[in-house]
């Protein structure tokens, strides 16, 4: 049985992100409750709240840097 890569966790600055931005995906992890109340996203960003991130995982792009945030 393959075992799973580790995944490297790290912060990234805004100027990072301007830099790679094409080989990025965005997840949002605000809560439902959040969202609602200040519903601007990251164009084409996935909303999955944190406490909901390891269940998503499998619908996650395997192949991208997943940049998620926050309020």
């Amino acid at each position: 049985m393959p075992t799973a890569a580790k995944a490297k966790i790290s912060r990234i600055s805004i100027e990072d992100v301007k830099k790679r931005l094409d080989g990025l995906t965005f997840v949002d992890a605000r809560s439902a409750t959040a969202l609602s109340r200040n519903p601007v996203q990251v164009p084409g960003a996935i909303h999955v709240p944190a406490k909901k991130i390891g269940s998503a995982l499998k619908r996650l792009p395997r192949n991208r840097t997943l940049v998620t945030y926050c309020t």
